[in-house]
């Protein structure tokens, strides 16, 4: 099972897969598009996927309870609308009263958008297909569970992870935080304080995996701990120069 908001496949998926035995159990933290959730709740891994954008929880919540619903909504929708009127809709649909109309256009707008997010993006209609929509309306993933932490900062929910056997923290893209101070932030967008993460993170008595996109101060800020190089086939490499995600991990040393 894919997530319904894969865009782009993370090519880590595989070696995480190796990390996190069959039936352990995950806690993630900074759910968005789900990729690497899935991929593991679907694989005899049980995981709780953390946010605190309530927006995505909502859609999230949506799927695994009415994908039927959702995918209906989305098919009969996509049909009718135009890009003017989706751009005011990337602007204010969660104004909408309904929790299903609101699932409905998040899914829509990730698909539509140049960059995977509801609020941000340039949209283009072709970006959603009528085999993205069946999959969704097929969507089940029975050892994924969502969870909405009401906190401002997802990091301080990382303590809530005391009964699950890992931490996985999906980043992304990894940036100094030079110009991030007074940043306009979408409701379904995190700001990632790359260092009060690492400060955190490194200070538990737990296992712990990051996934970056690569970067070459990674190699520098995590040198003391294990990091795997995962080429753009989904194969470790020893290679810097070959390497697009980065794997990095306090319990496995090659």
């Amino acid at each position: 099972m894919r997530s319904p908001l894969q865009i782009r496949p993370s090519k880590a998926l595989n070696e995480l897969k190796k990390l996190f035995p069959k039936n352990s159990k995950i806690s993630s933290f900074f759910l968005h598009d789900g990729v690497l959730e899935v991929g593991l709740a679907s694989s005899d891994r049980i995981v709780i996927a953390h946010t605190n954008k309530f927006s995505i929880y909502e859609f999230w919540k949506q799927i695994k309870e009415n994908p039927v619903t959702i995918a209906s909504m989305v098919d009969f929708i996509n049909k009718k609308i135009t890009i003017p009127e989706l751009y005011i809709l990337q602007d204010n649909w969660l104004q909408y009263s309904d929790s299903a109309q609101r699932a409905t256009f998040f899914y829509m707008l990730c698909r539509y958008s140049d960059v995977g997010y509801a609020s941000h993006g340039n949209l283009d209609k072709k970006r959603l297909s009528a085999l993205h929509i069946s999959k969704l309306k097929k969507f089940k993933c029975d050892d994924l569970y969502i969870l909405f932490d009401q906190c401002q900062d997802m990091t301080d929910a990382f303590v809530t992870a005391k009964e699950t056997d890992y931490i996985l923290l999906p980043i992304g893209d990894f940036s100094y935080n030079l110009f991030e101070k007074g940043k306009s932030v979408g409701p379904d967008m995190y700001i990632f304080e790359h260092n009060k993460i690492k400060n955190l993170i490194t200070g538990f008595d737990k296992k712990w995996v990051m996934v970056y996109n690569t970067h070459p101060a990674l190699f520098k800020i995590y040198k003391n701990y294990n990091i795997i190089m995962i080429d753009k086939y989904g194969n470790k490499t020893n290679k810097k120069d070959n390497c697009t995600e980065l794997i990095i991990n306090n319990f496995v040393f090659f």
